[in-house]
């Protein structure tokens, strides 16, 4: 007779994507009430962790319902991803314009913030358009009701062994990832290299929470050092990207100035802020980029990567070890496993 199949794995995930789907609808609702600006923050980080999950679990699912899911999530991503940037921008200026006390600095700022302004109000009715369509979409409605489906209740209320062998190799494989790039942090000039370790970081923290549940609360440390690695990182980036829009910013409001006045005199005026606030992001830079080094070698000082990596090792192994344990009356030589 066939042995019934064992759905505690895909009932898992399950649950993991249906709790990211609600935070997802929570964001649209937020969003359409225009309450936050970290809505769509929210809205986007809720995609990348269902695109993780969906990564990690789709063996378990339909192959052919995969990939629009996962390609599904991804639209929504980058849909929201130029307001999201602009949003940041803007707040920044907004906090930075009240820090200024030289008011020669005032109209060069408040020009930048001007035009980021302008940007993300003529998103706006794209933006609408898209958030409407969202809880309609039928790829996203055909997610919710096979995960849905998929939820079962567990009468045994374990995790089998083989949940634990695949956060351990998903775990390691991200790890790697991660790793990979951190032969680049003793560059500080390779911003594009520490942009990707950023999104390895992301794509790391999303698995280790996914996971957290098996590892009985010793997993809580190495994430809260993914979450430190994560804003670390993302504060170079916003800097980053600063630096990059700056000069572009000060060469295309010359043009404009030129085309409207014949000249550009009037530039003077604005230079003076403009170049303030690039020098300003520059520092934060320098000092954000020191500090992160700094985290790092702590980090490895403490063998914090090593120690992960034999966390979900001997999770895994513990579990296997009870699996094969043959009766009660071995218990006694099986107690050091």
């Amino acid at each position: 007779m066939k042995e019934d199949k064992d759905t505690r794995i895909p009932c898992y995930a399950a649950k993991i994507i249906l709790n990211n789907l609600e935070s997802l609808q929570k964001s649209v609702e937020g969003m359409n009430a225009h309450d936050d600006i970290e809505d769509i923050h929210d809205l986007r980080v809720a995609t990348r962790r269902i695109r993780t999950a969906l990564d990690i679990f789709s063996p378990y699912f339909p192959k052919k319902k995969v990939k629009p899911w996962q390609d599904g999530m991804r639209t929504i991503t980058r849909q929201f991803g130029k307001s999201r940037d602009l949003d940041v921008q803007i707040d920044f200026l907004v906090h930075f314009l009240d820090t200024i006390q030289d008011r020669h600095y005032l109209a060069g700022i408040r020009r930048i913030h001007l035009r980021l302004t302008q940007k993300r109000d003529a998103l706006d009715s794209t933006l609408g358009k898209h958030t409407a369509d969202i809880l309609k979409d039928k790829t996203l409605v055909d997610l919710r009701s096979t995960m849905q489906k998929a939820v079962v209740e567990d009468e045994q209320g374990c995790f089998p062994p083989e949940l634990y062998q695949l956060a351990f190799n998903t775990i390691l494989t991200s790890l790697d990832q991660f790793l990979y790039y951190e032969i680049f942090i003793q560059y500080p000039e390779k911003v594009h290299e520490l942009h990707l370790m950023r999104i390895t970081a992301k794509k790391l923290r999303y698995t280790l929470e996914i996971f957290l549940p098996l590892y009985e609360g010793n997993m809580d440390a190495f994430l809260d050092v993914m979450r430190a690695v994560q804003q670390l990182l993302g504060e170079i980036r916003d800097c980053d990207v600063w630096l990059s829009f700056i000069p572009a910013f000060l060469e295309k409001e010359k043009q404009r100035t030129a085309r409207y006045y014949g000249n550009t005199a009037a530039m003077r005026r604005l230079r003076p802020g403009i170049e303030y606030l690039y020098e300003d992001r520059h520092a934060e830079r320098q000092s954000n980029y020191r500090q992160f080094t700094q985290q790092w070698l702590t980090w490895r000082s403490q063998d914090t990567w090593l120690n992960l990596r034999d966390l979900s090792f001997q999770a895994t192994l513990r579990e296997e070890n009870i699996q094969v344990s043959p009766s009660p009356d071995s218990s006694i030589s099986n107690t050091n496993t």
